[in-house]
């Protein structure tokens, strides 16, 4: 059983063969409400099979100092994919069930009981409470999982609050993702503006500390002179930064953002939802063939998962640990010293999912970098 309906669960259940599984959305409907900026690399959508989302490419961006700088980037390839992340949900949905599983909509996870070798779950409905066995349960339940507070399993590190709004307004120039870093704009995070064609989304995150995003989206809006367009949808979320220690138990694991499988710098979290939810339905079907569903077997999942991503993500903690650390006067400076051809050339080459890949060559080009943080950026070398 999985619970939650998002790319993590349906990809999982996409790739658990001959093997009955059902999914259990807390939602009427799958792919609502969005949380997610709808910007990822081709990869994504090609592991999805989903095209028909692409609503625009991006082959560069630039980014927007504090103190007015502006850097820059051009590429000749896609870099990123602007997608309708309703849809590309939906899609995911239809493979999952295209294999056998069962969606079960309206439903909330209320938490389970163990009953010899496997567990009974507690779901609630507005028809009421209903009961369903198991013997694996799948937290796909986002960033305060149920399943994965109700199993004992530690929470992320740390959390981030963001907001989008999506205006009827098309930019002129539509290859380039805006993005925005400073404290008064976005701190602890950054803002971005990303042209879709005939819409545009802009938005950002903030660190829990700071409080709600919404006074800064209505400043940074204004700022950008994008406060009298016409708003047609608004979504909020959180991400969750920095996997807990485990991510298995007893007849019971964890993926996507219930996993805290999310870049820390960027707060992207699909491709890695989505690359773990396929690991972890490879050790889903070798359980079931063994009947063994302890956590010593289900931990063959954890290595998969960490062994192939787990490197990038704490190296992409040691990068946010650097940027969140920046005044905005030392993040000024850093935009000065790389405002270089050589340097971008340099960005130029960057992949979306793998950012951690920039640290060496950047340091390389311009060793004068490590000075704004020997200790972290020598730990982040070290990796």
């Amino acid at each position: 059983m999985i619970i939650g309906g998002g790319p993590s669960g349906s990809t999982m259940a996409t790739h658990v063969n001959d093997i009955d599984s059902v999914i259990v959305e807390e939602h009427t409907a799958v792919g609502s409400p969005i949380q997610c900026t709808g910007l990822v690399h081709p990869r994504v959508v090609d592991m999805a099979s989903a095209s028909e989302t692409i609503l625009n490419t991006i082959t560069g961006f630039k980014l927007f100092f504090p103190g007015g700088r502006v850097l820059e980037v051009s590429s000749n390839d896609p870099k990123a994919l602007a997608i309708d992340r309703k849809q590309f949900d939906e899609i995911l949905s239809d493979h999952a069930i295209e294999n056998g599983s069962k969606l079960l909509v309206s439903h909330r996870f209320e938490g389970f009981k163990r009953v010899g070798n496997a567990l009974k779950v507690h779901l609630s409905s507005s028809d009421g409470p209903r009961y369903m066995n198991t013997s694996l349960l799948v937290g796909a339940d986002g960033y305060k999982s149920m399943v994965g507070k109700s199993a004992g399993l530690n929470a992320c590190r740390e959390t981030v609050r963001g907001i989008q709004t999506e205006l009827d307004i098309c930019l002129e120039e539509q290859d380039k993702v805006e993005v925005y870093i400073g404290n008064n704009i976005a701190p602890g995070f950054f803002a971005w503006v990303l042209p879709c064609g005939e819409r545009t989304r802009v938005g950002l995150c903030v660190s829990r500390k700071y409080g709600t995003p919404n006074q800064y989206l209505t400043t940074f809006l204004k700022r950008r002179g994008l406060d009298k367009a016409k708003r047609v949808e608004l979504n909020a979320g959180v991400i969750p930064i920095g996997p807990p220690k485990k991510t298995v138990t007893d007849n019971i694991l964890l993926i996507g953002d219930a996993a805290a499988q999310v870049k820390p710098l960027s707060g992207g979290g699909l491709f890695l939802g989505m690359r773990s939810a396929k690991k972890a339905a490879k050790v889903a079907m070798n359980s079931i063939a063994e009947e063994d569903f302890s956590e010593r077997s289900l931990s063959n999942y954890e290595g998969a998962w960490r062994s192939e991503l787990g490197k990038e993500i704490e190296r992409g903690i040691l990068m946010r640990k650097v940027f969140t650390s920046m005044s905005d006067k030392k993040l000024d400076k850093i935009g000065e010293i790389m405002d270089r051809d050589d340097v971008k050339e340099i960005l130029a080459t960057g992949d979306i999912d793998y950012p951690s890949n920039l640290a060496a060559p950047l340091l390389k080009t311009v060793p004068s970098l490590i000075k704004f943080s020997p200790h972290v950026i020598g730990q982040l070398l070290r990796r």
